[in-house]
């Protein structure tokens, strides 16, 4: 399909928006994320370059141009990725942002030497956005940006013209946020923005209000939740599908988030054909902000698969390598899959079913490889450090987890099941 793709003399375009920072210049609604680009043999580490640059071929081909990466995405081989890949000869057609790596640095010669290494990666003379990427913790900004002076020299850059935008990511609370945008113009801002983080004093919704009325324009990441946002339940997928049954909840998720005026662009990890393909049509130019009656039949939807709690995993990868070897997002997502759906096996009530129980252990251990689940987790809490999300703690979670495949493990044996 990307090979014949590639023959259509008038493929669909994604929706362009004027560039806030720069109206000359137009900037597409859907932007490429650099967090799940396209790998082999379930490695972080080992980029499908093959794949890789037929999917960033029909991206251009469709009107994306805006691409996304940092400093950890794919263990460090992230940035190598789009500058191997983005034609460089074309380099004033697109987008291409990066992140400072926030809390790797120690000093500002470590700051210098991450932004060098970083134009190097990625094959280019500048970075159109440029990020203090994931800003939580309050002291430690003002430690890293204003102490080292981190800060002041991302400012001599982008005098330099190495960097022409300047802002941040944040994963932060609203006072915090208030505290940012009082204290300087930043040329734009990304927050994690869908429903699934939408209500509430720190939820996205809250920080997209804050950012608006500052006119800071807003970069979104995870419109989809991590994914969760395409992989709603069974009940939730059918009052989507009954109001609009061409439409996926991937569709859904990514026009829910773009209805938002102040939002530039939302940047979706894409590393599979069908995912770019139905995303690229979902922001296509013929995209109209939702109505009363599609917001009213998507809060339904979510207010019925939210009935369910799950771990709030956006499978980021941030927390890894564990030292202990645990596979955190394979984990989490195998066991959102169970939970989300409200099939979490139990000792009494519909769910105390010997056959859910073989299908969790046997989803388990098809889902995980061996001896890196739940159970290796000592609760040393060294993934929490770079995890960016506050809503939930890694170690507690897999605690959780550990302790149900315990008693289901037990509970299928006790009722005559074989491991």
């Amino acid at each position: 399909a990307l090979d014949e793709d590639a023959e259509d003399p008038n493929p669909v375009q994604v929706m362009r928006r004027p560039f806030a920072a720069d109206p000359s210049r137009e900037i597409s609604l859907l932007g490429y994320g650099g967090i799940r680009l396209p790998t082999r043999n379930r490695s972080d580490k080992d980029m499908d370059l093959d794949l890789g640059r037929k999917l960033v071929d029909y991206a251009l081909r469709h009107g994306v141009n805006a691409f996304d990466t940092g400093w950890v995405y794919h263990k460090g081989e992230g940035e190598k990725f789009w500058g191997a890949l983005l034609p460089q000869e074309r380099r004033a057609e697109y987008f291409l942002s990066d992140k400072m790596c926030t809390w790797e640095l120690k000093s500002l010669d470590d700051a210098k030497k991450m932004f060098q290494a970083q134009l190097d990666k990625c094959r280019t003379p500048y970075f159109d956005q440029y990020f203090l990427h994931s800003l939580s913790d309050e002291k430690q900004y003002h430690r890293v940006y204003h102490e080292y002076g981190v800060l002041k020299y991302l400012e001599e850059e982008r005098a330099r013209g190495r960097i022409k935008y300047l802002g941040f990511s944040f994963h932060g609370k609203h006072d915090f946020l208030k505290r940012l945008v009082d204290e300087r113009k930043w040329d734009f801002a990304m927050i994690v923005f869908n429903a699934l983080t939408y209500k509430g004093e720190n939820g996205s919704k809250a920080f997209y209000d804050l950012l608006a009325g500052a006119k800071i324009p807003v970069f979104v990441m995870e419109p989809l939740g991590g994914g969760r946002l395409a992989r709603f339940n069974g009940p939730a997928k059918k009052i989507l599908t009954d109001a609009k049954p061409d439409r996926s909840a991937a569709s859904w998720s990514l026009k829910f988030a773009a209805s938002f005026p102040a939002i530039q662009t939302l940047f979706s990890g894409m590393g599979r054909f069908e995912h770019l393909r139905e995303n690229i049509r979902s922001l296509a130019t013929d995209f109209k902000p939702f109505s009363k009656e599609e917001t009213d039949v998507y809060w339904k939807a979510v207010d019925e698969y939210l009935r369910y709690p799950t771990v709030g995993c956006t499978g980021c990868r941030y927390c890894l390598p564990c030292p202990y070897g645990v596979e955190i997002p394979e984990v989490f997502t195998w066991w959102n899959s169970f939970a989300g759906a409200g099939r979490i096996p139990a000792r009494k009530g519909p769910n105390d079913s010997q056959d859910l129980r073989r299908r969790f252990l046997a989803s388990y251990t098809h889902a995980v490889t061996p001896g890196h689940g739940a159970e290796r987790c000592i609760g040393c809490k060294k993934c929490t450090v770079p995890c960016p999300q506050w809503i939930f703690r890694i170690p507690t979670e897999m605690a959780k987890i550990d302790k149900v495949l315990t008693e289901v493990r037990a509970d299928y044996v006790a009722k005559g099941g074989r491991l």
